[in-house]
């Protein structure tokens, strides 16, 4: 079961449909894609600092966005999520513990050959990589987290391809 914050739940209540993405964390920095152009807490002003309030209760730059050194809409396919466990034959806590790692496969544009450019200099396979789906208006931590791993494999051609693994 996962908790959502009223102000989600609400919008989800009223019909409007959140923005899923990956967060690509490069030696550069975050670099942020999605299938639709990003911008509230996505937007580059005043997000170089690190994050947290005051004792006065004011934010610090950078404190309601991840600070991405690169948004763009390139996502073209986020494949599909698989999780199991074991049969319910087997007792609760052996199938709790035999679950499968999950596995993502996100396709991105490479027609341009952006990102054939971008991986010889900052190589993404090892590298963490998060996918996410919230409302850009709302603040990040009320993003609802859907996969997290490392990247294992990068297919370059006219589509990339990012093969992860759950951590």
């Amino acid at each position: 079961m996962s908790r959502t914050l009223i102000n989600v739940h609400k919008r989800l209540m009223r019909g409007e449909i959140p923005t899923p993405y990956v967060m690509v964390q490069t030696h550069m920095g975050y670099r942020a894609y999605s299938n639709r152009e990003l911008s509230g807490v996505f937007d580059f002003a005043g997000v170089l600092a690190d994050g947290t309030y005051t004792a006065e209760g004011d934010y610090y730059a950078g404190s309601l966005s991840w600070g991405a050194i690169e948004k763009s809409a390139r996502v073209l396919d986020f494949g599909s999520f698989e999780r199991t466990i074991s049969p319910a034959k087997d007792d609760v806590l052996t199938a709790l513990g035999n679950k499968q790692l999950q596995h993502i496969s996100v396709e991105m544009d490479n027609v341009d050959r952006y990102f054939s450019k971008l991986i010889a200099k900052e190589p993404f396979i090892g590298r963490p990589i998060y996918v996410f789906i919230g409302f850009q208006t709302e603040p990040i931590d009320s993003h609802f987290p859907i996969f997290r791993g490392t990247i294992t494999e990068l297919s370059v051609l006219d589509t990339m391809t990012i093969e992860a693994d759950e951590k």
